[in-house]
Parts: C-alpha cells; structure tokens; sequence
C-alpha cells in the first residue's frame, strides 16, 4: 500500500493545524484538519483513518484536497442545490399563514 504524503504544505506545520483544529466547530471539518495532520505527522493513512473514524480513501481524498488547495480547499464543501419546490411562492404564501402579513380585525 502505497504511503500518504503531504506535498505541498502551504505553510501549515502539524502545530499550526492544530491550533486551527481548536477554532473550529463545526466538528466534520474539524476531523477533516485532523486528518491532514495526522498525516503530516507521519501516521499511516489507515492509522488515521481508524483515528478518525473514516475509511482510509476518505482520509486519502482529505490529503489531496490539502494538497491540491490548502486548507481552504479542505474546508470547502459544496452542497447540491437541493430539489425544486413542488409548490409556487404564491401557493406557498397561502398555505402558510406565519409568511403572510398579520392583519387586525
């Protein structure tokens, strides 16, 4: 098995990511910093993986996206823009009545 390397480090040393690590709540992108740092330090990426609680091409995927972008790119996440409402704005305003404005009687 082939070993993970980190190949550009952008200038982020292992104690430099750490103290990102702490910054950060959100904690999936916090295990995705781990992860690279684990790395660095020399873990395997299997080792990292079980660390982690992720499957090693997942660790893999973190440490070329470090590689690629930095840190900024591995704490990007793009989501999908999700599905089209079935309903119109105007059928929407109608059905729920806390978007309407309130009127008195």
């Amino acid at each position: 098995m082939k070993r993970l390397n980190i190949t550009d480090n952008h200038g982020w040393t292992p104690r430099k990511l750490r103290k990102q690590e702490r910054k950060i709540k959100n904690a999936h992108l916090r295990q995705r910093v781990m992860a690279v740092r684990l790395v660095m330090e020399g873990y395997l990426g299997k080792d990292v993986a079980s660390m982690v609680n992720v499957c090693r091409q997942t660790v893999s995927h973190y440490v070329s996206l470090f590689n690629e972008g930095g840190l900024e790119l591995l704490l990007h996440r793009d989501f999908a823009p999700g599905r089209e409402p079935f309903l119109t704005e105007e059928q929407q305003e109608k059905i729920n009545p806390s978007s309407a404005v309130l009127r008195p009687f």
